[in-house]
């Protein structure tokens, strides 16, 4: 069953954020977008750590850690896979987006509380890597019939060797955080793809409407972390020779 009239409505109503919010944040960015830092670029990037740091003032004001906010996002990562997996689009971009903006949020906390160490940056990086293989897998299940399985797989291979070869160059005495497509960006491409994916199908009444856009995301996910994951591995090898 579809409801054009309501998907008609929560479309109106996401342009309007999109125009309110995001258009003024990106026109206010910092000069010139830098593909080394990512397509989504800076000024997003502040508005969101605006956006969000009334609530981390409410969440450490009532005694929450960033510890558990890094436990809650991985719960939330693995509702998001069970939510692909039955095809449930646009509550599984919700989470997505979700789960990204929880993974913001506990490093923002422990900056602001003054505990942020490598402890809880091994943790939180374990814990993003469970998080995406949960995302992937349920992925995975809901494209296991067609080819966006390959797509699929491709992303995911982008999206660990992007965070790998940083992992290795860090380990080798090299920081290189340079890359078009980091976390945020995979967040919103997918996550983002989901929701229209699923408000294009109750639009059109057409189900497979949905799975389009979303494999759309999903393919370009695939391709931009790959290409991020060599820019990175070049970057890396400049440095050491």
């Amino acid at each position: 069953m579809c409801h054009p009239w309501l998907a008609a409505g929560v479309a109106g109503f996401l342009g309007v954020l999109i125009v309110r919010e995001l258009v003024p944040a990106v026109r206010h960015g910092d000069g010139e977008p830098s593909l080394d830092q990512g397509l989504l670029g800076g000024g997003l990037r502040a508005w969101f750590r605006v956006r969000i740091d009334p609530l981390v003032d409410a969440l450490l004001a009532i005694g929450v850690r960033p510890d558990a906010v890094t436990a809650v996002q991985l719960g939330v990562s693995v509702l998001c896979g069970v939510a692909y997996a039955h095809g449930w689009l646009f509550t599984a971009g919700w989470l997505l987006l979700t789960g990204g903006s929880l993974d913001v949020l506990d490093g923002a906390m422990a900056r602001k509380l003054g505990t942020a160490s490598a402890r809880g940056a091994f943790v939180d990086s374990v814990t993003d890597r469970y998080g995406e293989c949960a995302v992937f897998l349920g992925l995975a299940m809901h494209f296991r019939d067609g080819w966006g399985l390959y797509a699929v797989l491709a992303a995911a291979f982008g999206a660990f060797m992007v965070s790998y070869t940083r992992a290795r160059g860090e380990g080798l005495g090299v920081t290189c955080a340079v890359g078009m497509l980091q976390r945020p960006e995979r967040y919103v491409l997918i996550g983002g793809g989901s929701l229209f994916g699923s408000l294009g199908a109750h639009l059109t009444c057409t189900p497979q409407a949905g799975s389009v856009i979303l494999v759309t995301g999903v393919v370009a996910v695939a391709l931009l972390a790959n290409a991020t994951a060599l820019q990175r591995a070049t970057a890396i090898v400049r440095q050491l020779a």
